[in-house]
């Protein structure tokens, strides 16, 4: 029984379910949901008396089965959470073996006064969400379930599960954004993108400098390319956005000024390349999904940009036909090693790479 909300499981704590099972590769996610469980079960921080939390790799079923028994001593409910949950079911598919899930078994009859949470990555479970959800995707659903051992496949049907499933790189912006509205706050695309950029691909790491964010400006209810410019020390005239523009529209004297200006401001130069690699591999995309049709909103979609800001980036690729971008590309991951491997000075690898660009 997969669940998309783990607060509306938690909302009413006298009516948890039993047991629960968060999974999925995403670890931070996984993170925050344990603790998210955590403090609905102790609300004011205080510790629970009657919690046990036990590692897979050192209990069997039998016992854990044994912990959830017992009824609690002090508490009203006692909770059990196992980590590395995924150890418990490793290549058990025997039919021969059914009866002898000690925990299948108190699943389907559980203690009333217990919590039972099963928590780790489950890699064979992976994109069964979404694959759920899905209408065109119901064969994988059945693959993924069809190739789960005994007793996990059973456990799904009888116990809420929530996946922590892995954000790519193309959906962070709208991941930023969704973690941002459980403030009743927003963030505009191209501040996402920087803000990204500069945290780099980690959600943990997005998500302490969204918290900062809030911190830096907390009146804010939407936050703009100007507010993470301000939190991250950069000008509002000389930034990578201002960059990525000039570049587009082909204008090799500014796009060269904006480079002196920022390595002088902060001198961080591979976030500048970074940041350019995002934008041409956008071009990319942009170029492939234009020549299979389709409207505004679908193109911004597949190339990973707000819609308002499509017109940018078609209007780019007047000076940036394929082969042209493939030069791009390559310019770029070269600057990138020599900026890594070498001591050659950033201002003249960043200056000599725009004008290859623009060459």
């Amino acid at each position: 029984m997969l669940i998309d909300s783990l607060n509306k499981t938690l909302s009413d704590t006298k009516k948890l379910p039993p047991a629960l099972l968060i999974y999925g590769e995403e670890e931070f996610l996984r993170e925050e949901a344990y603790h998210r469980v955590l403090h609905a079960l102790m609300p004011d921080g205080q510790s629970h008396h009657d919690m046990e939390i036990v590692d897979a790799n050192s209990v069997n079923e039998a016992q854990i089965v044994d912990m959830a028994d017992a009824f609690p001593f002090i508490s009203e409910k006692k909770v059990i959470i196992v980590k590395q949950a995924d150890k418990l079911f490793g290549g058990r598919a025997s039919k021969k073996k059914e009866a002898k899930s000690p925990l299948l078994n108190y699943l389907q009859s559980p203690q009333p006064t217990t919590f039972l949470l099963l928590t780790g990555q489950f890699s064979s479970m992976s994109g069964l969400k979404s694959a759920s959800k899905n209408p065109k995707q119901s064969e994988k659903a059945k693959k993924i379930l069809g190739s789960l051992p005994f007793p996990l496949n059973t456990i799904l049907d009888i116990i809420p599960v929530l996946e922590c499933a892995k954000v790519s790189e193309r959906e962070l912006a709208s991941w930023t954004n969704a973690r941002l509205a459980e403030h009743g706050k927003s963030i505009t695309q191209e501040a996402a993108e920087y803000l990204i950029t500069n945290a780099g691909l980690s959600l943990r790491d997005i998500a302490n400098e969204l918290e900062k964010l809030m911190l830096f400006a907390p009146e804010r209810k939407q936050y703009t390319e100007e507010d993470v410019l301000g939190l991250v020390g950069s000008s509002r005239i000389y930034n990578v956005f201002e960059l990525q523009k000039a570049i587009g529209r082909g204008d090799a004297a500014k796009s060269v000024e904006i480079v002196h200006h920022m390595l002088n401001a902060d001198g961080n130069a591979i976030m500048i390349i970074s940041m350019l690699l995002r934008y041409f591999s956008a071009l990319f995309r942009l170029t492939d999904a234009q020549a299979q049709g389709g409207n505004p909103y679908e193109l911004a979609k597949i190339v990973g940009v707000n819609a308002y800001f499509l017109p940018e980036y078609q209007s780019a690729l007047r000076h940036f036909p394929p082969m042209k971008l493939a030069k791009a590309m390559y310019l770029l991951r070269n600057a990138d090693l020599t900026l890594k491997s070498s001591s050659q000075s950033p201002t003249i690898v960043l200056q000599t790479l725009v004008i290859g660009l623009l060459s």
